[in-house]
């Protein structure tokens, strides 16, 4: 089958922090498609400077989509972690000024509003067709089952079926994607901060549970699913490793991970189980024990 108008023009990729947006790229290239990298100063990772790219300041929208449009990108991937903006760190240029109202707006819903909202503005506004990052690297997606070795018991199962719930309800308020819960007590929820920050707060309170306690994370309900879902990988283990905790689930195809052996090999030198809840965890959709 020939390629679509929109498959023969480079891949936009709109880059926050960590490996993936390198990830997505290589996948892109891979499969004889050119990519062009829209990456935020202070947050993307350098291992996108091997590929086409340009560098802009956390707010500079305007500049983003001119230079998107300059490389032909008509399909955009928004992949990687990028924390909420604030007066501190954003700068927007002149294309979000002459937008103030509709940006405020914005600003004021909970995340996944904010992210939906800016979906809606690149593809209505501007035209751009957003893609999920799994549709472009397949091996991103979070498999279903145990990934290690080790094997959560039955107290651990326990733990996990109470984070689902703390996160399906925080989730249905977009209050965040994750919880730890140990010996049936909430010992943290993720907040705009994100996991690592969640876990290295429950490393200072937890010496009395070592070997004991989960990490869950799972898709908000009904939220956008072609950004921002959650994302596991090898420094999750080692600071889950570091908080005490006996392991991980996450809802399989609901979640990113960068490298899943190698996410499964960390866990099992850590002693940590990680396991791949049945997809529609995070909806409430699947009631199914694993």
């Amino acid at each position: 089958m020939a390629p679509s108008n929109f498959e023969k023009a480079p891949l936009g990729i709109f880059a926050g922090s960590g490996p993936l947006p390198a990830i997505v790229a290589e996948a892109a290239v891979a499969k004889g498609r050119s990519v062009f990298i829209v990456a935020i100063k202070g947050w993307s990772d350098p291992s996108i400077a091997q590929f086409p790219h340009a560098w802009v300041r956390y707010g500079a929208l305007g500049k983003s989509i001119q230079l998107l449009k300059q490389a032909e990108c008509r399909e955009l991937v928004m992949i990687g972690p990028l924390n909420r903006p604030t007066i501190f760190n954003f700068r927007p240029d002149w294309t979000i000024l002459k937008s103030l109202v509709h940006v405020l707006g914005l600003l004021r819903r909970g995340d996944d509003g904010l992210l939906s909202g800016t979906v809606q503005y690149f593809e209505e506004t501007h035209g751009f067709h957003i893609r999920p990052a799994e549709e472009v690297a397949a091996e991103l997606v979070a498999p279903l089952g145990l990934l290690t070795n080790v094997s959560p018991s039955d107290e651990d199962m326990v733990d996990v079926h109470m984070a689902i719930e703390i996160v399906r309800e925080r989730g249905r308020n977009d209050l965040g994607q994750g919880a730890v819960v140990s010996e049936g007590l909430m010992l943290d929820v993720e907040d705009e901060q994100g996991t690592d920050a969640m876990l290295r707060r429950v490393a200072q309170v937890s010496e009395h549970t070592r070997g004991r306690g989960v990490l869950v994370k799972l898709p908000k309900p009904g939220q956008e699913r072609r950004v921002d879902l959650p994302t596991l990988g090898i420094t999750t283990v080692e600071n889950a490793a570091t908080a005490g905790l006996a392991g991980i689930a996450y809802e399989a195809s609901g979640a990113l991970i960068a490298d899943v052996e190698g996410v499964s090999h960390r866990a099992d030198d850590l002693g940590l189980f990680v396991i791949g809840l049945p997809p529609g965890t995070g909806e409430g959709r699947s009631e199914e024990r694993t």
